[in-house]
Order: C-alpha cells, then sequence, then structure tokens
C-alpha cells in the first residue's frame, strides 16, 4: 500500500469579525450551518464537544448506501485565533486518511482572514482524493462564507 502525503492550504477573507468565524467553528448549531454534506444524509451520529482534547463525529448514511465518519479531536484552541485538530476520514469501515487541520484567524480591516491549512495522510486514492478533498473542503469553506454573510449557500459542485 502506498501512503500519499500532501498539504493544502486555502485562504478567504471573510467580511466578519475574527469572533465571529472563530464562534461559527465553536458550537455544533453554528457548525451545522455550513458542515455538512453535499445531499441529504441520514445522520447516524453527531457529536460536538469543542475543548482541547474534546471530540467531534459525524457520522452519516449516503443515499448509496455508503457510510461516512469524520472523527475529530481537538488538539489547540485559542479564542478567536486558532484551531488546530487532527481528524481521520473513514469510508464504509475503511480509513481514507488522517489529517492536521490547522484553522487561523487573522483581523483583516473590518473583516478575517481565515486561513485553512491541511496536511494529510491519504491511505488510499492517491492524488485524486487529495484533490477531491481540498474541492470538498473549499466547498465547506465557501459555505461558511456565505452563512457569515448572510448569502445563500452553493450546491456542491
Amino acid at each position: 500500500m502506498t501512503i500519499t502525503n500532501a498539504t493544502f492550504i486555502i485562504e478567504r477573507v471573510l467580511n466578519a469579525s475574527p469572533e465571529r468565524v472563530f464562534a461559527a467553528y465553536s458550537s455544533l448549531e453554528a457548525k451545522s450551518a455550513w458542515f455538512k454534506a453535499p445531499l441529504d444524509v441520514e445522520t447516524l451520529n453527531r457529536d460536538f464537544d469543542f475543548r482541547v482534547g474534546g471530540q467531534e463525529r459525524f457520522h452519516a448514511r449516503w443515499p448509496s448506501g455508503m457510510v461516512t465518519d469524520f472523527q475529530a479531536a481537538y488538539r489547540d484552541i485559542v479564542k478567536n485565533e486558532r484551531i488546530i485538530l487532527v481528524y481521520d476520514m473513514i469510508h464504509n469501515g475503511d480509513k481514507l486518511s488522517v489529517s492536521l487541520m490547522t484553522l487561523e484567524f487573522m483581523a483583516e480591516g473590518d473583516g478575517t482572514r481565515l486561513i485553512h491549512t491541511e496536511q494529510g495522510a491519504y491511505l488510499t486514492g492517491g492524488a485524486e482524493a487529495v484533490t477531491s478533498r481540498e474541492h470538498g473542503t473549499a466547498w465547506h469553506i465557501d459555505n461558511l462564507c456565505a452563512v457569515l454573510e448572510g448569502r445563500q449557500t452553493e450546491a456542491f459542485a
């Protein structure tokens, strides 16, 4: 088995304060508004314990029958400045990847520069898996921007 190691960075400048952007990550209600599946799914388990040492899980069954499981552990949180977590992505019981995610929130004018850095070990799928993850992550972040700026979220494409 070949492991594909990759890093991607997604930056956005949001028309919202660092406090509002950070808050969008720090409660299940706020995060659920933008961090969701691109299709209607059956949620099997949704846990959210936002604190250093806390866990997050989004376990779902898709209309196709596929079961996905996002399992995260928060490693570092500095309010309104950064969040660092490690997560596993599992499909139908097979671990696809293990990733380190760093989120930085920096005031920029009246808004916030969000820097999302992801370093992943992709256990299956190679470069295509990396491209797919980056595309999906950008979609989530664009949904975050839309929610915070009072715009309609976009369908996944």
